[in-house]
């Protein structure tokens, strides 16, 4: 039942999913795979491109790979961080989400705080592999280093871009050089980010303040096992007062609660009716209140109910929406890359790094244990919640 409860839910996900795939198997000799489930369709696409860039600003791209390569170690180092810092409160603190969680556009994974819907999350996701590979392929190519290919390659039913520089020649080069070539990636997502930030705030919102007004704020997800969930609030409903506050948007409401202490009561008023809710402990700041919602967001309504309004509005909400997840996915994609681990980015930066410290043999014995170590932090961070999940419900026992 459950199975075929999932179909139907996500058959139009499948059914593209299925003709990638098929795709894919019918053209299988024009494509190279690796790993079975890496498939990769190299053309020449993009070649003058990336050579006309690097002989008029050769000298800029070359800056912009050497300005990377410290935002690069600095960036692999907030990465570790992070995870390490993840799967501590994962193991030590109760119900904590996790901070690491595979994300396929279009399906909503089961204990994954992040859901991506299907074409935003596709569009986005090639966009933000585009700039990295294109980053890759101009900085080696402003210095000297021939790009052997180009073109589509397919995680799986994942769409992405690749350049492909010469391996060999690259690796003639100094330090110096290899690090630039490998940082330009991840830097050029940041960068990406950084711009797209600006675009949206600087952009996007106002000309959205002209087209909505706020009226109130929502959820977009209830957690379960909380008090919203207890108290019947569903996603999606729309709230206008708090304690008997009138609030116009989610800011309002989150100076309110971000005060509010457990066994407080709130009381929420809104479209649906008034829901009374008592605040129990924050899983990470025990002496605040927490309610277990997520995604809170003001709600929005047109100023005006004309046609052109309503039109304008839609292109508005699309291209807000596109830009969020090219904003998500490319600061994600950045730092994931930067992870110290086999062949991403991070892991080749590394073992350069170590390769000038060490001699060869140990250098790549390093490596390739730091490279185990960080994949080993990564399976936790993914599979410990199950594992709770787990042995709370087989052995009554419940591990912190």
């Amino acid at each position: 039942m459950a199975l075929l409860e999932f179909v139907m839910e996500y058959k139009w996900v499948l059914l593209f999913y299925s003709a990638v795939a098929i795709l894919i198997y019918k053209n299988r000799k024009k494509f190279d795979f690796q790993a079975k489930f890496i498939a990769l369709l190299r053309t020449k696409i993009g070649f003058s491109f990336l050579e006309r860039q690097s002989k008029k600003n050769g000298s800029w791209w070359k800056l912009f790979g050497y300005v990377a390569i410290g935002a690069g170690f600095i960036g692999m180092i907030i990465i570790s961080v992070m995870l390490v810092d993840s799967l501590w409160k994962l193991i030590t603190v109760p119900d904590s989400p996790p901070g690491v969680a595979p994300i396929i556009p279009g399906i909503k994974i089961p204990g994954s705080p992040i859901f991506v819907p299907l074409w935003y999350g596709i569009i986005s996701l090639f966009f933000v592999v585009l700039v990295h590979e294109a980053a890759h392929g101009l900085v080696a190519k402003s210095h000297g280093i021939p790009v052997k290919s180009t073109g589509i390659v397919f995680f799986g039913p994942l769409i992405g871009a690749f350049v492909e520089p010469d391996e060999k020649k690259l690796a003639k080069k100094g330090d110096v050089v290899q690090y630039s070539v490998f940082a330009a990636g991840p830097f050029s997502n940041v960068v990406l980010a950084v711009i797209v930030a600006l675009v949206l705030n600087l952009l996007i919102t106002p000309v959205y303040g002209l087209v909505f007004q706020s009226d109130g704020f929502t959820f977009e997800g209830v957690q379960e096992g909380y008090p919203a969930e207890a108290a019947g609030i569903k996603p999606g409903m729309v709230f206008t007062e708090a304690n008997g506050a009138p609030l116009k948007d989610a800011n309002e409401f989150l100076k309110l609660i971000s005060v509010m202490k457990p066994n407080e009561t709130l009381v929420l008023n809104g479209t649906n009716g008034t829901f009374s809710v008592t605040l129990t402990k924050h899983p990470e700041e025990p002496y605040r209140g927490y309610m277990g919602v997520t995604g809170l967001t003001t709600h929005t309504v047109l100023r005006s109910d004309s046609f052109a309004a309503k039109a304008f509005s839609e292109v508005l909400v699309m291209i807000a929406t596109l830009l969020k997840w090219i904003l998500i996915l490319s600061l994600g994609i950045g730092l994931a890359n930067l992870l110290p681990i086999g062949p991403v980015d991070g892991g080749r930066m590394l073992l350069t790094a170590l390769q000038s410290l060490f001699p060869k043999e140990k250098a790549e014995l390093l490596w390739r244990k730091i490279s185990m170590a960080t994949l080993l932090i990564i399976l936790l961070n993914l599979f410990w919640p199950a594992f709770r999940w787990l042995n709370s419900a087989v052995m009554g026992v419940f591990v912190p």
